[in-house]
């Protein structure tokens, strides 16, 4: 769809798209109707990001503006996490369901023409359509992992995404049935990893980036699988939320310095093919890191989360030797190499 209609026109239309959703979903009773909107809901959130990923690099004019951008976005991106549910929980509280997923789609509604009047200032009509007559349609994975260090720098985030999808799963349960904790520490635990993912892209993917995106993002993922060990062996609540809050900043960092190095490293007219690819690569390795999970042995989960962090601390230090010092091509406005 982007190379079909542009990057600016998927953007505006996924915000309508979306808000007619909830909307349908207020008036569902049944649960297939849920599940299928929610799926719905997870593609064009899918979508939007990668539409996003190929805009923002075509309105800056340098890398240094395109790494500051890129770390607000990050930041606002992973706000809304955390903002999300306490929205929702708000909404539910003070009006029934229904009403409240009516007033979430009229907010939505509200937002799309600010969204699509900032994006006809900046983002051109033709950023991220096709321009070239019988080019390529669709995805273009294999070209996004031939490109020029993009796979070695992928390999580490993709094994961090596998071992945190399985901290998704094994966190509550190291918590609330091993340490016999209260659910408000579970609540601190889940709202310190939240914290560090708002934090981490402003306040450290600067400094890491000093050693080379992929090498700082690798660095990032052994961080990661050392929290993820520390979750495993902590005792405590004060140990669990700063092992937790540790696993969130440098999961902000890691996945701001893979998108900024993977905007400046894919070309202009490949991002429309290639960015796509990456979200699509990055949404398959949770699925599996979920599924995978469900095979893990949960009475013993804190064993789980030493072995998966061992493993993570691993990848990232192997992907920060072969990655050190590497650079992504400069970038130009507009028509990045």
């Amino acid at each position: 769809m982007l190379a079909a209609i542009g990057a600016r026109q998927v953007i505006g239309a996924i915000f309508l798209a979306e808000a007619l959703l909830i909307a349908a979903a207020s008036v569902l009773n049944e649960l297939w109707g849920y599940l299928a909107v929610s799926a719905a809901l997870g593609c064009l959130g899918a979508m939007l990001w990668s539409a996003v990923l190929v805009a923002l690099p075509a309105v800056m004019s340098s890398e240094a503006a395109l790494d500051g951008a890129n770390r607000v976005v990050q930041t606002v991106r992973n706000l809304g996490y955390v903002v999300g549910p306490l929205l929702g929980a708000a909404l539910f509280a003070l009006s029934s369901g229904t009403r409240g997923l009516l007033i979430l789609a009229a907010l939505m509604l509200l937002a799309a023409p600010g969204v699509l009047l900032a994006q006809r200032s900046l983002v051109g009509p033709d950023v991220g359509r096709e321009t070239v007559p019988g080019g390529r349609k669709g995805l273009d994975v294999v070209g996004l992992l031939r490109t020029p260090r993009v796979a070695r720098a992928l390999a580490p985030l993709i094994v961090t995404v596998l071992v945190t999808s399985a901290l998704n799963v094994l966190l509550i349960v190291r918590v609330r049935s091993e340490l016999e904790l209260e659910a408000t520490t579970y609540g601190a635990v889940v709202a310190g990893l939240s914290v560090g993912l708002v934090a981490g892209p402003l306040l450290l993917a600067k400094h890491a980036g000093r050693f080379g995106e992929p090498a700082g993002a690798s660095l990032a993922a052994a961080v990661i699988g050392v929290a993820i060990a520390g979750l495993g062996v902590a005792q405590t609540a004060w140990q669990l939320v700063v092992a937790a809050l540790v696993v969130g900043i440098a999961n902000g960092v890691q996945n701001t310095l893979m998108a900024g190095f993977l905007m400046k490293q894919v070309r202009a007219e490949y991002r429309p093919h290639r960015m796509p690819s990456y979200v699509l690569i990055l949404q398959s390795t949770v699925f599996a890191g979920f599924i995978g999970a469900g095979f893990i042995d949960v009475t013993a989960a804190g064993t789980a989360l030493v072995a998966v962090g061992l493993v993570a601390m691993g990848a990232g230090t192997l992907g920060a030797v072969a990655n050190w010092r590497s650079t992504p091509q400069p970038v130009t406005r507009g028509a990045l190499p």
